[in-house]
C-alpha cells in the first residue's frame, strides 16, 4: 500500500534533489515538500504530479502547519527526511541571542519535534532521514554552533534507530562532508573558498536512500567523510582542531 513522503527544505540542494528521487518510488504516491519559497514550492509541484507543496518557516510555525496536516490528513507516513537546516561560519559572540535561539530551533528542535509528530502515523518499514554532516565527527571552532548541532541530531538518530527497531522503523543519519550546494559560500572576505572533497547533492542523496533502505544508521558518502569520521577517533580533537583552524583562518 503506497503512501506519504515529508521532504523538509525540499526546495534546493540536497532537499531538491531527494525530491526528484523519491518521485521515483512505487510505495510513495504523495510527497510533501516542504519549505519557504512558494514559487520554488510551486515550480517542484508543477514538474512531479506526486507533490504537495507546503509552505511552512520553521523559525516561526512551521512545525505546527505539519501537525494540523497530520492531524487532519492522518496519513500513512513511510518516509520522513528532515533536511531542512541552517549553517553559519564565524564567531560565536558575534551571534546574536536571537540568532543562537534560531540556530538551535531550526537544526535541533524541529528535527526532533517533526519525528515525534509523525512517529505515531508510521508503520513497520518506515524510514527516516536526517541529514547531518560531517562536522559531527569533531569540534569546529568557527563553525561551533553548527557543528554542535550536527552532533545533537547524530546522536539523536543513532539512539533512535535502536529504539525503534521493535517496531520495524528505522532511522538513518546522513554524515557529508562539503556539498556542492547554494548553501556553501564560494567567497569569504573576498577569497575563493576551496572546498576539499566537495560531492554532489545527487551523489549524496543516492548513498543516503540505499542505506536507508538497507536499514543503515549511519551514511557516511565519500572518501573525504569517511577519513574524517576515522581520523576524528584516532587523533585527539585538540589537533584536530588546530589543523581546522589552518585550512579556515585565512577565510575568516
Amino acid at each position: 500500500m503506497a503512501g506519504l513522503a515529508i521532504i523538509t527544505g525540499g526546495t534546493g540542494g540536497i532537499g531538491n534533489q531527494f525530491v526528484k528521487s523519491v518521485c521515483r518510488f512505487d510505495d510513495i504516491d504523495e510527497i510533501w515538500a516542504v519549505g519557504r519559497n512558494k514559487e520554488k514550492l510551486e515550480s517542484l509541484k508543477n514538474q512531479y504530479p506526486k507533490i504537495t507543496a507546503v509552505e511552512a518557516d520553521f523559525s516561526k510555525d512551521g512545525v505546527s502547519v505539519i501537525a494540523e496536516l497530520i492531524k487532519k490528513k492522518n496519513p500513512d507516513v513511510k518516509m520522513l527526511i528532515n533536511n531542512a537546516g541552517i549553517a553559519y561560519m564565524g564567531q560565536f559572540e558575534k551571534m546574536s541571542v536571537s540568532d543562537v535561539e534560531r540556530f538551535c530551533k531550526i537544526n535541533c528542535s524541529v528535527p526532533s519535534e517533526l519525528m515525534s509528530i509523525v512517529l505515531p502515523n508510521m508503520k513497520e518499514g518506515a524510514k527516516i532521514i536526517n541529514v547531518s554532516s560531517a562536522s559531527s565527527f569533531q569540534p569546529n571552532p568557527y563553525l561551533s554552533m553548527y557543528s554542535s548541532s550536527k552532533v545533537y541530531l547524530k546522536n539523536l538518530s543513532r539512539a533512535l534507530n535502536v529504539e525503534l527497531k521493535s517496531r520495524g522503523i528505522s532511522v538513518t543519519c546522513v554524515c557529508p562532508g562539503w556539498v556542492d550546494t547554494e548553501m556553501i559560500p564560494r567567497m569569504q572576505n573576498g577569497k575563493k573558498v576551496k572546498y576539499a572533497g566537495m560531492l554532489s547533492a545527487e551523489k549524496v542523496v543516492r548513498k543516503a536512500l540505499k542505506d536507508s533502505a538497507r536499514g543503515k544508521e549511519m551514511s557516511v558518502p565519500g572518501f573525504f567523510a569517511k577519513y574524517l569520521r576515522f581520523y576524528s577517533k584516532i587523533m585527539p580533537a585538540k589537533i584536530v582542531m588546530k589543523q581546522w583552524l589552518m585550512m579556515v583562518r585565512k577565510y575568516l
